[in-house]
């Protein structure tokens, strides 16, 4: 399956996307609904929002990882590691001797 990765910044503004063009084409909408008095053209730009938003949010585009979390280690890696350096320690020792 697909991973995409974005972080916590992303996450708040692909949020602020989301509530902003859903918002501004739910408002123009209504307004061009009223005036035209025709709620399937409201409901159309309103899907046209939707669909919009979706486009610019849902696929992990670049701006949405602009500040990577760099994780710690896990403990099996970090013991591994620790392992790993006591091995190369050790043969160092055993060489200066």
């Amino acid at each position: 399956m697909f991973e995409y990765h974005i972080d916590f910044q992303g996450q708040s503004l692909a949020e602020q996307i989301t509530q902003g063009v859903i918002s501004a084409f739910g408002v123009l909408g209504f307004l061009v609904g009223i005036v035209l008095q025709d709620i399937r053209v409201s409901f159309y730009i309103f899907v046209a929002g939707i669909v919009l938003t979706a486009s610019l949010v849902i696929p992990a585009w670049p701006y949405l990882n602009k500040n990577p979390i760099k994780w710690l280690p896990s403990r099996a890696q970090a013991a591994a590691a620790l392992l790993k350096q006591e091995a190369s320690d050790s043969k160092e020792k055993s060489k200066s001797t």
